[in-house]
C-alpha cells in the first residue's frame, strides 16, 4: 500500500505527535508498505529526506510568533503560495492510496485534506490534541467557534475515518464535531518499547548533582498553558519536609513561565531543576534516573507519550486520568499506575510520599506497568490497528468507484438506445 503521512511536526522537532508519526511511518515502511511523510520546514526551498526507506517532503512555512493565544508553542505556518499543488504532485507522483494526517487544526492538515478530496484519496484523521485555551476565556470561546464552525466542516466531516487515542478525545470528537461515532476508531499510541530495556541514569545525577539515594521526581514533557505542573510543584513543599534531599526535574520547552514563578515563590530553587528541551536519545537516561514520573496532573485529559514511555521504562506514573482512559484497556490503580483527582496538591503529595517510602511498591507498579505497555501499545499493535482501518476505507473507496464506473456504464447504455 502506498500511505503518505502528513503532520505540521517531525523529528528533528520534538513533540509527541512527531514522534507519533516518526514511529508509525517507520513501522509502516518495515512492513513492506511504500511511506511518503509530508511536514514543515523553515527553510528558504522545500527540502527531500530519507530515511529507512521513508521518503521526507519538507514544505517551506514560516513559524509563527509565540504568542499566549497559541499557548506561546512553536508552530508553523503552511498556507503558502505553490503549497497546495506541491501536495497534489507528491501524491500523484507516489500513487497514494490513503492519507494518514495529524492535528485536526493545522492548516497543513486542511491543505492535504483539500488535496486529497481533489484526487478522490481517502483520508485518516488521528486527533490527540483539544483545540482549548483553559487560562483566557475569550481565546477559548475563539477556539470553541473555529472548532464547531471551520474545523467541523472543512476537516473533521471531510475525511473518512477519524483515529481517536483515548476515551476523552473520542468524546471530545464526537462533542465537537457532531461526528458519527461508527467514523471513530480507537487506536492508542504506539510505544517504542525496546529502547527502554537498558536504563542508565548515574551520568544525569551526576550532571544534576543528585546522589544516588536522593529521591528524583521527573516531570517529562512540555510546559503550557494545557499542561502546567503546577500541583506537582506546591505539592513539593511537603515532600521535602519527610525527604529533604529530593528534587524535581522538568525535561521539555517551557511554553509557560507560570511554573518557574511558582517555584521561586515557594522558595524551591534548589530542589526544582528546569533542564529544558533534551535530544529525544537522552530520554531514557533520564527515565533511568528518576524514581516517579508525573507530568500532566492538572486536567485529567488523558496520558501523553512522554508518560506512556515512562510505563514502558518500568517507573512508576502518576496521572490525573481515569480508569478507563483507554476504554477497553482498564488502568489498575496502584497496580499499573498511580492516579490521583486533576489538580488535587495532596493527592499528589500523599501519593509521592507512599511512593518514594517503598521501594517494592514502586518497582512493583513499575513492572505491571511494563507489562501492560508491552502486552497493549507495542508498534506492532498500533500499525495493524492503522492497516486494518487503511483496508476498511480502501475496500469503501474501491466499491465506490465500482458503482460509480456502473452506473455510468447503465446511463451510457440508455443514452444508446
Amino acid at each position: 500500500m502506498n500511505i503518505c503521512i502528513v503532520n505540521t511536526f517531525f523529528p528533528p522537532h520534538v513533540s509527541g505527535t512527531a514522534r507519533a508519526a516518526f514511529l508509525l511511518s517507520n513501522e509502516l515502511s518495515k512492513r513492506g508498505h511504500r511511506v511518503v511523510v509530508i511536514t514543515s520546514s523553515t527553510s528558504v526551498v522545500p527540502r527531500i529526506d530519507r530515511f529507512n526507506g521513508v521518503t521526507v517532503y519538507r514544505l517551506r512555512s514560516v513559524r509563527y510568533p509565540r504568542l499566549h493565544l497559541l499557548h506561546r508553542a512553536e508552530l508553523y505556518c503552511n498556507l503558502l503560495p505553490g503549497n497546495l499543488g506541491t501536495i497534489v504532485d507528491i501524491l500523484k507522483k507516489h500513487k497514494i492510496d490513503v492519507v494518514q494526517t495529524y492535528g485536526q487544526f493545522f492548516d497543513l492538515t486542511i491543505i492535504a485534506v483539500a488535496a486529497s478530496r481533489m484526487l478522490g484519496i481517502p483520508v485518516v484523521l488521528t486527533i490527540g490534541t483539544r483545540l482549548e485555551h483553559p487560562r483566557a476565556r475569550l481565546y477559548d470561546t475563539l477556539f470553541l467557534l473555529a472548532d464547531r464552525i471551520l474545523i467541523k466542516r472543512v476537516v473533521a466531516h471531510r475525511v473518512d475515518r477519524i483515529v481517536a487515542p483515548d476515551k476523552l478525545m473520542k468524546d471530545y470528537i464526537i462533542k465537537r464535531y457532531c461526528v458519527n461515532k461508527q467514523f471513530i476508531r480507537f487506536i492508542p499510541t504506539g510505544v517504542d518499547i525496546n529502547r527502554f530495556d537498558k536504563l542508565e541514569g548515574r551520568p544525569i545525577r551526576k550532571k544534576y548533582c543528585v546522589d544516588d539515594e536522593d529521591p528524583l521526581v521527573l516531570s517529562l514533557g512540555t510546559i503550557s498553558n494545557l499542561r502546567n505542573p503546577r500541583s506537582l510543584i506546591k505539592a513539593m513543599p511537603r515532600v521535602l519536609e519527610e525527604f529533604p534531599s529530593s528534587k524535581l526535574l522538568f525535561v521539555g520547552d517551557v511554553y509557560s513561565p507560570e511554573a518557574m514563578h511558582l517555584v521561586k515563590r515557594l522558595g524551591l530553587e534548589d530542589s526544582a531543576i528546569f533542564c529544558g528541551k533534551v535530544e529525544y536519545t537522552m530520554v531514557p537516561s533520564y527515565l533511568g534516573a528518576c524514581d516517579v514520573e508525573g507530568h500532566d496532573l492538572e486536567s485529567g485529559l488523558g496520558i501523553g507519550l512522554a508518560s506512556l514511555e515512562a510505563m514502558a521504562a518500568g517507573k512508576p506514573v502518576l496521572s490525573s486520568a481515569r480508569q478507563d482512559n483507554f476504554i477497553d484497556l482498564r488502568l489498575e490503580n496502584w497496580k499499573n499506575i498511580v492516579l490521583v483527582r486533576p489538580g488535587h496538591v495532596e493527592d499528589i503529595s500523599s501519593a509521592l510520599l507512599r511512593l518514594l517510602s517503598d521501594r517494592r511498591l514502586r518497582e512493583d507498579i513499575g513492572e505491571n506497568a511494563r507489562k501492560f505497555i508491552r502486552e497493549h501499545f507495542s508498534l506492532d499493535s498500533e500499525c495493524r490497528k492503522y492497516e486494518a482501518v487503511y483496508s476498511e476505507i480502501g475496500a469503501e473507496s474501491r466499491e465506490l468507484d465500482s458503482r460509480t464506473n456502473s452506473h455510468q456504464e447503465n446511463s451510457q447504455s440508455w443514452g444508446a438506445l
